[in-house]
């Protein structure tokens, strides 16, 4: 039996454990997910520990992505360039950290955005400047967009992601923003992409930006991990964009994880089912677009 840990902070188990529980035992691999909750300062220990010979790697959640990144022997290219790492694999005495959340996010916005890339809008506006903003924004720079807002509430996270890009995104504006309602509503008239990478909107009723700030025409890819269509994502529909949840990034990212972890393929109607499952859906499965 080989061990797979889950290395956070606090908290229940969570859509991500599920899924790969799920897809694991649907293989028939020998392997045996647990929990490690670590404090920051225990984060080193713990990625030291993943050497041990039953052990085939680790899922990594936040708040320790960032900080992960240098306690690794080597990471993936998505990995290096988002400064953010959320699967470790072993290979021998070697640990790699690679960001399937880059994945993730790629599906997701080719889910959202026109099927030509030439079509792509050029500005964006990314809420949160977490793990998952930071791919959301390698992403963005890799597909040509002139002009990203990075809005935190506490600006020097913002900031601190500016600046970890500042010589990939030599070629465009990369601006941290503060979170306040008048800037961020300025902003949107020119972002033509709104992508929340924050929790709010997970609780019912609640939504990161008001009503009537949503220009007209937006393109919505909203992260937050919820059974169909959140507050924001109404919002934007109710204006005439077009809104995606974070079902088909969550869901590549998972696949892509399995992958690294255990050299197959991933069943991806098991994983499917797994989420809808979490999320309370019916038994078909999570869907892409919130109707």
């Amino acid at each position: 039996m080989q061990r797979l840990p889950i290395i956070a902070q606090s908290g229940a188990p969570d859509a991500f454990e599920a899924v790969q529980r799920a897809a694991i035992e649907a293989s028939g691999l020998p392997i045996s997910v647990e929990r490690w909750e670590r404090k920051p300062h225990q984060l080193a220990d713990a990625i030291a520990a993943l050497k041990e010979a039953d052990i085939i790697g680790a899922l990594v959640t936040s708040p320790h992505k960032e900080r992960a990144t240098a306690l690794v022997g080597a990471l993936s290219d998505d990995a290096r360039q988002s400064g953010a790492i959320d699967v470790i694999v072993r290979d021998g005495q070697r640990l790699r950290g690679h960001n399937t959340d880059v994945d993730g996010v790629r599906a997701g916005l080719e889910a959202l955005l026109p099927k030509v890339k030439g079509k792509w809008p050029k500005q964006a506006m990314v809420l949160g400047a977490g793990g998952g903003a930071r791919a959301v924004v390698s992403v963005l720079i890799g597909s040509g967009f002139g002009r990203v807002a990075v809005f935190n509430r506490h600006l020097h996270r913002a900031e601190a992601l500016v600046a970890h890009f500042a010589r990939s995104a030599k070629h465009m504006e990369l601006r941290a923003m503060p979170w306040h309602e008048a800037i961020m509503e300025s902003e949107l008239t020119k972002a033509k992409l709104l992508v929340n990478t924050t929790l709010i909107g997970l609780e019912e009723g609640e939504s990161p930006i008001q009503a009537d700030a949503l220009p007209a025409d937006l393109y919505l890819l909203d992260l937050v991990l919820a059974r169909s269509t959140t507050p924001l994502m109404a919002h934007v529909k109710e204006h005439g964009g077009i809104a995606a949840n974070g079902q088909t990034s969550f869901l590549r990212a998972s696949a892509v994880t399995f992958r690294l972890l255990t050299g197959q393929e991933a069943p991806a109607d098991v994983m499917r089912q797994a989420l809808a499952a979490e999320l309370g859906l019916p038994d078909e499965g999570a869907s892409v677009v919130g109707d």
